[in-house]
């Protein structure tokens, strides 16, 4: 009688254990804000009274919390770093899986070849005695039959120890670079609720990043640029994610106010003084947000761009490319040539008031279905103009000649600069074609310095007041023209003449 009460006992006691106190491995993250560095996980899980939640120790502690959904009220809850030995992150439970598998191959084949050497062994020690020759003769032709085949088992067996323990060394290497914080430590949070229904836990980690990442294609024949708005995301937190995904480009900032204006004072300059105090100046103004090294599914706030997606991102260290969205913009699709840094044109779409903001990132480019290459983008708001280099075009070309020497004694005048070149721009393709040519020509940086001289022929369809020249230059297919540029600067003998 006394034992089916101790039983009993015992019983009701494991069943508290189960349903009071529940113990619950870190789940997979349902809602995520993603910071330039940084993001906040959501994970909703099933409320008991008493409840133990896993995490990985890449988690700021503080930073945790638990609230309950609809009827459940969280009465309490702590949060502290426990050693916990051999403990598996979420994210990387498959992959210790086969590091555990890998490991259990080793342990049977070193078992194994450990056997077929004590085999070996005690054939090389068994010597009978009292046989007749003939008898002799039979058994050393038996053992070394055995001999012979259990060196074989045991060659093969080395073979496939040693690719064996290859292969448990670099699933343990990738193992351990994968890990999330610090081995065999992790954050219980501990909570008691009321009620029943979901609790929420939110948490900050540091082990996350992202930057915007496009792809842009160029239909050259009617200038419609049609774009993936992606982001790349790399994540280390030990947690998946599995839902709802926000991509932010400024991280919520702490003690926010605004400035004191100092009086603003009037000094002498000394460089060795006042270059620590605009050091320090500068440093104190720096902005302390962290912005993205880097958008429908784009949120254009007052003080933050937000990208909104669903998907799927490991826990462990893998860059993962999300398409949030797609885009259109027409363009205008022109030739430029700058004879000056390269001899090929350049395919150039411009976009004169973009439909949507843009923020800065690298984009991936093709044109007529073929890639390009890649180039990267400023941030641009909605309404300005976006001008896009998609590649070269190696069959239109402009190249520099020089008319005047730049070399020997007839050259060198002192005070005076004398410059002359030829552009000749060529189409070979199988088509007519309007180029624009671009080029430049010195300003002066003080009045001591004169540009003379000007002959520009053809006269170019623009010229500013920076030096800069445009020609825009038809072409039949398999055509060439001329572009003649000469100038002359002036400056005092004494001096040297530089271009910067």
């Amino acid at each position: 009688m006394k034992r089916s009460n101790l039983l009993a006992a015992a019983a009701a006691l494991v069943m508290a254990v189960v349903f009071c106190g529940a113990a619950f491995a870190s789940q997979t993250a349902a809602r995520v804000d993603v910071y330039p560095r940084g993001a906040l996980m959501q994970m909703t899980l099933e409320a008991v009274p008493d409840m133990q939640i896993e995490l990985p120790s890449t988690f700021d502690p503080a930073s945790v919390a638990v609230t309950g959904e609809g009827n459940v009220k969280v009465t309490g809850f702590d949060v502290r770093e426990v050693v916990r030995t051999g403990w598996v992150p979420p994210s990387l439970s498959l992959l210790a899986d086969e590091v555990e598998k890998a490991q259990a191959q080793v342990d049977m084949l070193a078992s194994k070849a450990a056997s077929l050497a004590q085999a070996i062994r005690h054939l090389e020690e068994a010597v009978p005695t009292g046989l007749k020759s003939t008898e002799l003769d039979a058994y050393v032709e038996t053992a070394l039959k055995k001999r012979e085949a259990l060196e074989l088992r045991a060659s093969e067996t080395r073979v496939l120890l040693e690719r064996a323990r290859k292969e448990h060394a670099a699933l343990k290497a990738e193992y351990d670079s994968r890990f999330p914080g610090q081995p065999d430590r992790i954050l219980l949070v501990s909570a008691a609720t009321e009620g029943k229904g979901e609790v929420t836990l939110t948490a900050w980690t540091n082990s996350a990043y992202w930057r915007p990442l496009y792809r842009m294609g160029l239909d050259s024949s009617t200038g419609t640029i049609e774009g993936v708005y992606g982001v790349e995301v790399n994540q280390k937190s030990g947690i998946d994610w599995d839902g709802e995904i926000a991509f932010h480009t400024v991280r919520p900032r702490g003690g926010i106010q605004i400035p004191d204006v100092p009086p603003l004072i009037a000094d002498i300059f000394e460089p060795a003084r006042n270059g620590k105090v605009l050091r320090l100046e500068s440093m104190a103004m720096a902005p302390m947000e962290d912005r993205a090294a880097g958008g429908e599914f784009l949120e254009e706030g007052l003080t933050d761009v937000t990208i909104r997606t669903s998907s799927v991102v490991y826990g462990f260290d893998e860059d993962v490319t999300i398409d949030a969205g797609t885009f259109t913009e027409q363009s205008e699709v022109s030739l430029v040539c700058l004879p000056e840094f390269s001899p090929e044109a350049w395919t150039v779409a411009t976009v004169k008031s973009l439909k949507r903001a843009l923020l800065p990132g690298e984009v991936r480019l093709s044109v007529d279905g073929k890639e390009t290459g890649t180039t990267t983008i400023r941030a641009l708001s909605a309404g300005q103009e976006m001008e896009i280099p998609f590649g070269t075009t190696p069959l239109v070309t402009a190249k520099r000649e020089e008319m005047i020497p730049t070399t020997g004694t007839s050259w060198i005048i002192k005070g005076k600069h004398q410059r002359g070149y030829i552009i000749t721009v060529s189409n070979g393709l199988a088509e007519a074609v309007t180029l624009k040519v671009k080029d430049r020509i010195p300003v002066p940086a003080n009045e001591s310095i004169k540009v003379q001289d000007v002959a520009l022929s053809p006269e170019p369809a623009e010229r500013d007041e920076k030096g800069f020249l445009t020609w825009e230059v038809k072409l039949e297919k398999g055509q060439s023209r001329q572009i003649s540029v000469k100038y002359t600067v002036t400056y005092p003998s004494d001096k040297e003449l530089i271009f910067r």
